[in-house]
């Protein structure tokens, strides 16, 4: 890592150390009830009314973290959930009066910090900073796919995953925890003898051999 990146990734490390502290403080003097990252779950769903998949695609979690927090949020009266007439295995969440209360406190909030940290740069030089950024933010947005949670069939024989869920029902997830997969753990994706089987490599060396529909049940990130 050459010096200037490592500058790079020390003034954002540090940036958004204090940004957070400065919101958490801020939270706590306005919402106590609702902690920063529910806060972004809420500024997520926004004025939309969005299905949990939706969700937990925007956010780029996966389904069962996005089921707990709407749940917890649900509880605090920040957010409804509504199933849908058409398919009842679709499930939309909205803000409340509540919800919104929260989010133009959040947008506001941005607006007043933002507006306090810039006042003092010149227009130029905050022109420079901001078509710098971009061009950084636009090579993380390359990025996300890489990183976002999927069904470990989504990938390709070879590849190297970490598990970040296990689905299923009890016996399911006991049955993975009995052959040691667990979340972090990472295995490798390897050749099947038929379409209706999955054969993965597990950090001790030895192969697993599933259904593909059981193997369905866990979700992953792909690792170098």
């Amino acid at each position: 890592m050459t010096v200037n990146v490592e500058r790079v990734n020390d003034v954002l490390e540090e940036y958004y150390k204090l940004f957070y502290k400065t919101e958490d403080m801020a939270l706590k003097r306005g919402m106590k009830s609702v902690t920063h990252t529910e806060l972004h779950i809420i500024e997520s769903i926004g004025k939309n009314s969005l299905t949990m998949n939706e969700l937990a695609d925007k956010i780029g979690i996966t389904m069962g973290t996005a089921t707990v927090a709407i749940s917890k949020l649900t509880d605090k009266g920040f957010v409804e959930r509504v199933r849908s007439n058409v398919d009842r295995r679709k499930v939309f969440v909205s803000l409340t009066k509540k919800g919104i209360d929260a989010l133009a406190y959040h947008n506001n909030y941005h607006n007043m910090i933002m507006a306090s940290i810039t006042e003092n740069i010149p227009d130029k030089e905050l022109e420079k900073f901001i078509k710098i950024f971009e061009v950084i933010l636009e090579a993380l947005r390359s990025k996300t796919d890489y990183f976002r949670p999927l069904l470990i069939t989504n990938f390709k024989v070879g590849t190297k995953v970490s598990i970040v869920e296990i689905k299923g029902t009890p016996i399911v997830q006991n049955y993975f925890m009995g052959q040691g997969i667990e979340n972090f753990k990472v295995v490798k994706i390897l050749p099947s003898k038929d379409k209706t089987q999955f054969t993965i490599e597990k950090e001790d060396g030895g192969k697993l051999v599933l259904d593909v529909e059981d193997a369905k049940n866990l979700i992953v990130i792909k690792v170098d």
